[in-house]
């Protein structure tokens, strides 16, 4: 209890306080962790403890998002997941790789093996702090948010191999992830559905009952994943989907909100808690050249990236930023390298110190992006309006186009774009010149 009260307390001071500033909540939350956690007042010393519980937030949110998106919605998605999923895992994962492979061997000793390693784990993106930003703003139902999304599912695909390659290029070896156990989590869930679970639980009317039976399916099934070596968030992104067509999506949704909001700030505050501040500060030449280097790089390529998919000027920027802090995989990937010998207690607590402070850093950067002008890449003064997932793409845009085709050529213009239509006339002038 008095931990409980202790991480309470600390994130409904620092949070506002945040607020206050403009930094956001997610800043607030890594504030927290830092100043109670080992590098600060030492009030609590068993992070990673905290941490595996918080993790759970992550696959909360993920299931969530799964119940948004019906199997034929998630085949839509191909293009997103295994298009621009697989260009920006492979090209920042390059660059990356080479980049800090080169550097960590050189400065730190490293071997070429574990350096190249966890290079490519510094191209994962964070889903929490990612999904978040899209959260807050409105954004993850439109185009910018639904293509953010396919990325960071591949990405959680991709940090599966990482993570088996720490284990088997490592001293002490690794099994193979067990696809028949994650298979036989989908199938129990299957099997719940066809007999109607579900419906059980609601016909006996006991609230709790039914809040139990939620919890049990997300952590239950996704634990299935983790215990077959597998992402437990990918689990609880594929369970979500399985039960999206469900009569009782919607109250699966209700039921998992409050678990999945406490348990992702206390995720951050986690993180906060798992920053060496003193060992960052003796080295701090290295962490800022780290943090510029991997922020300038892939806020670069993924900015290429939305080029390529066709996101409009005023969001390539936007989607540039939503992914470009290290992710939540890093640090697993991380201790999995340091546990086989790939890299020192050192290394390892200086590259997660590069992470934290990027996954901090991003939304302070999103902040000033909202006061950018549109012409510019920012979205000062834009309100977008979501558009549902249950929505094939570009039906509502088909439809506003058709009601707008006779107020003229321009309108027409806007309307088929949700978000252009939201930016003030200056900005849609300048939107259409940059096409």
């Amino acid at each position: 209890m008095d931990l409980i009260t202790l991480l309470l307390l600390s994130a409904v001071i620092c949070v506002p306080l945040a607020h206050r500033f403009g930094l956001g909540a997610i800043p607030g939350y890594l504030i927290a962790g830092m100043a109670i956690g080992p590098s600060g007042l030492r009030m609590v010393t068993d992070v990673p403890a905290i941490l595996a519980v918080s993790e759970w937030g992550v696959v909360m949110m993920l299931f969530v998002i799964g119940l948004e998106l019906a199997p034929r919605r998630l085949w839509g998605m191909r293009r997103e997941v295994f298009g621009a999923g697989s260009l920006q895992v492979l090209a920042c994962g390059l660059v990356l790789g080479l980049v800090f492979g080169a550097g960590l061997r050189h400065l730190a000793g490293m071997s070429w093996v574990g350096a190249v390693l966890c290079g490519l784990s510094l191209s994962l993106s964070s889903t929490a702090v990612a999904l978040r930003l899209l959260e807050e703003r409105g954004l993850l139902k439109t185009p910018v948010g639904y293509s953010a999304l396919g990325v960071l599912l591949f990405q959680d695909m991709a940090a599966i191999p990482m993570l088996v390659a720490a284990g088997l290029l490592g001293s002490n070896g690794a099994s193979a992830p067990s696809f028949g156990i994650a298979l036989a989590g989908v199938v129990v869930v299957l099997v719940m559905r066809r007999m109607r679970l579900l419906g059980v639980v609601v016909r006996t009317q006991i609230r709790e009952l039914f809040t139990a039976a939620t919890l049990l399916i997300v952590l239950g099934s996704a634990r299935l994943f983790d215990y077959a070596g597998l992402s437990a968030g990918l689990g609880g992104f594929l369970v979500g989907v399985l039960l999206a067509e469900s009569r009782y999506r919607e109250e699966l949704e209700r039921t998992i909100e409050p678990f999945k909001g406490l348990l992702l700030g206390l995720f951050f505050v986690a993180v906060g808690m798992s920053v060496n501040v003193r060992e960052a500060w003796e080295y701090w030449h290295y962490v800022l050249a780290g943090v510029l280097a991997l922020l300038l790089i892939k806020i670069t390529l993924i900015y290429v990236l939305a080029r390529i998919v066709g996101l409009p000027h005023y969001h390539r920027l936007l989607y540039a930023l939503v992914l470009a802090q290290g992710g939540e995989f890093s640090f697993v990937i991380f201790n999995e390298a340091w546990d086989n010998h790939l890299m020192t207690l050192a290394q390892r607590d200086l590259l997660a110190v590069v992470v934290a402070i990027s996954m901090g850093l991003v939304p302070c950067l999103m902040r000033l992006l909202e006061h950018l002008p549109p012409r510019f890449g920012g979205i000062a003064g834009m309100e977008v309006r979501p558009v549902g997932f249950d929505e094939a793409p570009g039906t509502a845009a088909d439809a506003a186009a058709a009601g707008a085709a006779a107020a003229g050529p321009a309108d027409a213009r806007n309307a088929a774009d949700p978000a252009a239509a939201a930016l003030p006339a200056a900005a849609q002038a300048q939107a259409r010149r940059d096409g």
